[in-house]
């Protein structure tokens, strides 16, 4: 949505993170809100203001240092750029996140697999214990 926003619509990041927060589900929202209100509040610098924003962000959901080191990444490179290089940054933050995702996926599949084979177990050991 991010690169639909800067590239098509040509809006300042400001705007593209409102319009966006108002179009996705709130834990993700609730980040693009509060770097937009942060852009809209303070005169720092974006790379310190994203950086704030991932950090508290990555503190009040699931995300691995991975993700948040991705996300600051992405961030060193939002409004460096034209437009061109700017989709490329963001295709390349999406292949990155995409790569975390299916190793989660992997991972859960591992883990899922232990935890179902260890119920079972754990099942077949109380019917031991109580013949």
């Amino acid at each position: 949505m991010l690169e639909a926003e800067i590239t098509y619509s040509q809006l300042p990041l400001h705007d593209a993170f409102t319009t966006i927060a108002k179009q996705i589900p709130k834990p993700c929202a609730n980040f693009f809100q509060m770097v937009a209100d942060d852009m809209k509040q303070s005169s720092s610098d974006f790379d310190e203001l994203w950086e704030k924003c991932v950090s508290t962000y990555i503190e009040e959901s699931s995300l691995s240092v991975n993700e948040k080191e991705i996300l600051l990444q992405f961030g060193r490179t939002l409004g460096q750029h034209d437009f061109f290089q700017q989709q490329k940054h963001i295709q390349l933050t999406i292949k990155h996140l995409e790569r975390e995702l299916q190793d989660a996926r992997d991972e859960q599949d591992r883990y899922g697999k232990m935890a179902k084979s260890l119920g079972f177990l754990t099942g077949l050991f109380i019917v031991l214990l109580l013949i």
